[in-house]
């Protein structure tokens, strides 16, 4: 047994070609391990930070550091020139749907077709998007480092489930208290200084600045108070339920590699880590359980999607490999299955004694299905207004209310579908490109024969030592995102996210159960990356899950859901070397002087563009928008404390200057001015020129037309001037032209019509609120109501023009 146990050992050292001994330090390593480094910290930014905030710029910093890393790791390609920059098909697709942003941001801007900055900060995401996947295939390419970044990117959504689970169990009360008693303390003041000061601390926990008052406060309330599911880090449950659909199904993988351990014909058994087996089944449980707290239908269905996925490719597997040793018996088939089954059905009873599930989740799944039906209904007018181009990334939601349809339940900003989302903001080139990254992946899964033995490029190329060191580079990435972020939100945006120390040492200690305590040798990892094993096989299936998530709840231009959707790609068919060792013998004398010329051309051209990227990036967008956002941020606070309303006004001016594309620092400009009243006549007609100027720069919206027509109609009935009355009917015109089914826009052009004697039009407009509210009625959309006052102000309007008729 020993002598067959000894043979056993030496047969990789026979079969392996013979590996070069690399120096534990050398400036190639080091550069290896910053480029390691600096993508587990970039990564793992994502999940820690809005990903609905990306058309408003707040995640260009994250994109600055991955043009950085890629201008380094350009630049350490030079000590290696055995390394060759070879684009493969997956690059030529992703860069294809990159291509079809860029081109329709360019395209929208240069005719001047929506918010230019939205647009802008887009194009750029997607930009860092393409690079980090091109990046992370070569820089995250060999099978323990790929092994250590699936335990770091695990560690990381299971700590995002524990704190999803206790928002659902005590946050949202805690919360609530909270703010119920900073909200009375507000309604309560009566100097305008105490109200500020409230008022700064409602800002300060949370509370969006249009939801202090009126219907933005009812709907705020509504799920503050009402609401329970988590949200991680995100803003949007179904936003967070994605991330964990992609968790969850990896972390399935993960346990029943560690049940059911591949192994080599003839190889000795592998013996199992029983810590291991139990932590990743409590991890398993922690993402299900919070992921059904969720109640995101569309996750649930993509989770589902993906357990289907999962074992068609293990029968396939079974039927291409045909290795009678990894077979699984009937009895360990039922037994596994029947294991699922109960800890599903287990954590939905689970939830719904917590309070986490009801059957409305599903009763209400009809109507939600409707929703989409109207979403996409909208979103094809919009696609066959703008069929090549698109609408230009970040400006689907001005071109959606054109068409969206009475009683349509939300003023989306996506159409909720993955197809439609990116033929809808990109056109046609990024569409080709989503078809061709969905038919290469599905190619290379489904149809491609799997092959158990792993080429000899996929070995690293150093010694333990050094892929020890490297490894740990990729760990304290992760590890040091969270101190950073503390940093970056402590000084840039004056939020002290204390939780953020929490998440360090708890992440720390999920990681190490993770990992098991043991050490893995560059043989294991490439055993838990063969194809007998479940790993690569829950990369398909988080792929599926997350895609099937994404056809009906949207979110494909969140940078986050995006970079989790090309992680597994990257982390499936990374970039091996250019030339293996074993045939590196074989490469003619002239082929090796003529390969490194070509290499370093190659090379040097990739580095020269990448640098004028960075510099176009950070003058047309991160500049600007950083020194704008600053400066609106001051003006913002000077407000708050009760400081002079002219140093404010001086602020928002200069923002305006820094940032010639944001409409941000006009649109205050002008609610300053108008605060000073409808008697100052000079004053409103600065405000005027301040909200033409945000018009300006997003010409499309509706709402900037509706509030220039009502403040035109606030002067007219001060001054009772023609001409007021003539320009609110305009601006009310062209806002009722983009919004047509607002009952709200409609009601407020009947009352400028009945001012101005026009009764036919005053009843028509009249009418058709009334009507637009009755639909919102029906489908119980309570923000859209119109008040009881304008309700019998409608019904007064068409009754008097029946009374003048008889």
């Amino acid at each position: 047994m020993s002598k067959r146990r000894k043979q056993n050992r030496s047969q990789p050292e026979e079969s392996s070609p013979a590996l070069p001994d690399a120096a534990p330090i050398s400036l190639g390593l080091f550069c290896d391990a910053k480029l390691l480094f600096l993508t587990g910290l970039l990564i793992t930014a994502r999940y820690f930070l809005p990903a609905e905030s990306a058309p408003q710029g707040e995640t260009l910093p994250l994109v600055l550091a991955w043009f950085l890393v890629a201008i380094l790791f350009f630049t350490s390609q030079f000590t290696d020139c055995a390394r060759s920059l070879r684009l493969d098909r997956f690059d030529a697709a992703v860069w294809l749907l990159v291509l079809g942003q860029a081109l329709s941001a360019l395209v929208m801007i240069l005719f001047y077709e929506g918010q230019q900055r939205a647009a802008l900060h887009m194009l750029w995401e997607w930009m860092a998007l393409g690079l980090s996947f091109s990046l992370f295939r070569r820089i995250v390419r060999f099978p323990s480092q790929r092994m250590t970044f699936l335990h770091c990117f695990m560690a990381t959504i299971v700590l995002l489930s524990l704190y999803g689970i206790w928002q659902h169990h005590w946050m949202y009360k805690q919360l609530a208290r909270e703010y119920q008693s900073v909200r009375q303390q507000y309604d309560a003041a009566v100097t305008p200084e105490t109200q500020a000061k409230f008022q700064h601390e409602l800002i300060s926990m949370g509370v969006p600045a249009n939801a202090l008052s009126g219907s933005g406060r009812k709907q705020f309330e509504a799920r503050l108070l009402d609401s329970s599911e988590p949200l991680g880090m995100f803003a949007l449950a179904n936003t967070f339920a994605g991330l964990l659909t992609v968790g969850f199904l990896i972390a399935v993988g993960l346990s029943v590699h560690s049940l059911l351990p591949p192994r080599t014909e003839g190889s000795p058994p592998v013996d199992r880590n029983r810590l291991q087996i139990v932590v990743y089944l409590i991890s398993t449980m922690l993402i299900s359980y919070c992921l059904i707290l969720t109640k995101s239908r569309s996750a649930w269905g993509g989770a589902l999607a993906g357990l289907v996925c999962l074992g068609l490719l293990k029968l396939l597997q079974r039927q291409r490999l045909r290795q009678t040793t990894q077979r699984l018996s009937r009895k360990q088939l039922i037994t596994g299955v029947t294991l699922v089954v109960c800890v599903l059905v287990g954590f939905f009873l689970l939830a719904t004694l917590s309070g986490g599930f009801d059957r409305a989740v599903l009763s209400e799944a009809p109507k939600s299905l409707q929703y989409r039906i109207e979403y996409w209904t909208g979103t094809w007018d919009v696609i066959k207004e703008n069929l090549m181009w698109g609408t230009g990334p970040g400006n689907f939601r001005e071109h959606y209310l054109k068409y969206k349809l009475p009683g349509s339940s939300e003023e989306i900003a996506d159409p909720h579908n993955l197809f439609l989302d990116v033929w809808a903001n990109a056109g046609l080139i990024a569409l080709a490109g989503l078809l061709l990254i969905i038919a290469l992946a599905g190619y290379q899964w489904f149809l491609k024969p799997l092959l158990q033995k792993q080429p000899a490029d996929s070995i690293s190329p150093v010694n333990d030592e050094a892929d020890s060191f490297l490894r740990m580079a990729l760990v304290l990435g992760f590890a040091f995102t969270f101190p950073l972020l503390w940093i970056l939100q402590l000084f840039l945006s004056g939020i002290d996210e204390s939780v953020l120390w929490l998440f360090l040492p708890g992440w720390a200690v999920i990681y190490v159960l993770l990992r098991g305590g043991r050490k893995r040798t560059t043989a294991q990892a490439t055993l838990d990356l063969s194809a007998t094993s479940f790993i690569p096989l829950s990369l398909a299936a988080g792929f599926v899950a997350l895609s099937v998530h994404l056809l009906v709840a949207g979110g494909i231009a969140m940078p986050a859901i995006t970079q989790t959707w090309l992680l597994l790609l990257a982390l499936a068919f990374p970039v091996p070397h250019a030339i293996s060792p074993e045939n590196s013998e074989q490469v003619d004398a002239d082929q090796a002087q003529q390969r490194p010329n070509q290499s370093v051309h190659k090379k040097t051209l990739a580095l020269a563009l990448c640098g004028l990227l960075l510099i176009l990036f950070v003058m047309s967008d991160f500049a600007p928008t950083f020194q704008s956002q600053s400066l609106v941020k001051r003006a913002e606070q000077t407000l708050m404390r009760g400081q002079s309303v002219r140093i404010a006004q001086q602020l928002f001016s200069q923002a305006g200057q820094a940032d010639p594309f944001s409409p941000e620092p006009w649109q205050a400009l002008a609610e300053l001015k108008f605060r000073e009243g409808v008697q100052n006549r000079q004053a409103f007609e600065e405000a005027v020129s301040f909200k033409q100027a945000a018009i300006q720069r997003n010409p499309l919206s509706p709402l900037n037309y509706f509030e220039l027509g009502r403040r035109y109609y606030e002067q007219f009935e001060a001054s009772h001037q023609q001409e007021d009355l003539t320009e609110a009917i305009e601006n009310l015109n062209r806002a009722v032209s983009g919004y047509p089914h607002n009952a709200r826009y409609r009601a407020l052009l009947a009352e400028i019509f009945h001012a101005a004697g026009q009764i036919s039009e005053s009843r028509e407009q009249a009418e058709q609120a009334l009507e637009l509210d009755q639909a919102n009625r029906s489908a119980q959309h309570v923000d859209k109501y119109l008040t009881d006052e304008t309700v019998s102000r409608m019904n007064q309007i068409i009754n008097e023009r029946q009374t003048n008729q008889n």
